[in-house]
């Protein structure tokens, strides 16, 4: 990142951070996971909420393979790694310590891409990726 754009590796970071992993598949089929925005206790600024919609958008990238920008191998190994460790985990269980090392490995692996997507003109593709986002009923960014 340049000089100039240097406060959008923080703004990337803190919108990964504030994205959450679920198990979306039944028990007895492959496990399928989703990532959406965490339950939050206060509101978090607009840019960071934006950050955190586009991050959702390029889990479904890496989930699926493809997207506008090229999805490496690293981010797609990350991903399959806490795939395994949360369907590991025993339902209503508290998260298990590899799951919480492999979403964070993830999660820089996402703040990677997500940056390489917005890097041209951060803060208009930021935006445009995060109207991209369809969260499921329920689900807020606060």
């Amino acid at each position: 990142m340049s000089e100039t754009n240097d406060h959008w590796k923080t703004v990337l970071q803190r919108g990964v951070a504030a994205l959450d992993f679920r198990i979306t598949s039944l028990p007895n089929a492959l496990p399928a996971m989703a990532g959406e925005p965490a339950p939050r206790k206060r509101a978090l600024p607009v840019m960071v909420q934006n950050a955190v919609a586009a991050a959702a958008v390029v889990d479904g990238w890496v989930a699926g393979g493809e997207g506008e920008v090229l999805i490496d191998r690293p981010a797609i190994l990350a991903r399959q790694r806490l795939l395994g460790a949360k369907a590991a985990e025993p339902p209503g269980s508290t998260p298990s310590p590899f799951s919480a090392g492999y979403a964070a490995a993830y999660k820089l692996e996402l703040a990677r891409l997500l940056w390489l997507a917005i890097i041209d003109h951060p803060s208009r593709r930021l935006e445009s990726l995060a109207a991209a986002y369809a969260p499921e009923p329920g689900v807020k960014l606060v």
